[in-house]
């Protein structure tokens, strides 16, 4: 039997044995590049980042910053190779964005992007 190292009372660490099964990793994996590829056909939009095309599916959300309230877009990027930085030009259904932050959702980079708006 495995116990929990440094714990009081010497917990029983318990595994499913499922959990551990490569067939079920496999199937998993096979099943997740399934659901993204057909998730990239479906929903998925050409934007061109730094002059590179890319898949990606935008999705809004409603930030509320007290008494400011706005609309905020996110793509999620579904094609391998971009490496997401901030400040990024991105030209997605014909506006110029910039990126201001991101982070990794299921593995693929999610930017957040804001409308270029010019100096006149």
């Amino acid at each position: 039997m495995r116990y929990w190292p440094g714990l009081p009372g010497r917990m029983l660490l318990q595994v499913l044995p499922s959990w551990k099964s490569k067939s079920m990793a496999n199937a998993f994996d096979k099943m997740t590049e399934r659901m993204d590829a057909l998730t990239a056909k479906r929903l998925g939009r050409t934007a061109t980042i730094n002059g590179d095309e890319h898949i990606a599916v935008e999705s809004h959300l409603l930030p509320e910053l007290g008494p400011v309230a706005g609309d905020g877009i996110n793509l999620v990027i579904f094609s391998a190779g971009y490496q997401p930085a901030r400040g990024d030009e991105v030209i997605y259904k014909g506006q110029v964005y910039t990126v201001t932050r991101w982070l990794l959702f299921n593995g693929k980079p999610q930017i957040w992007i804001e409308e270029v708006i010019g100096d006149d």
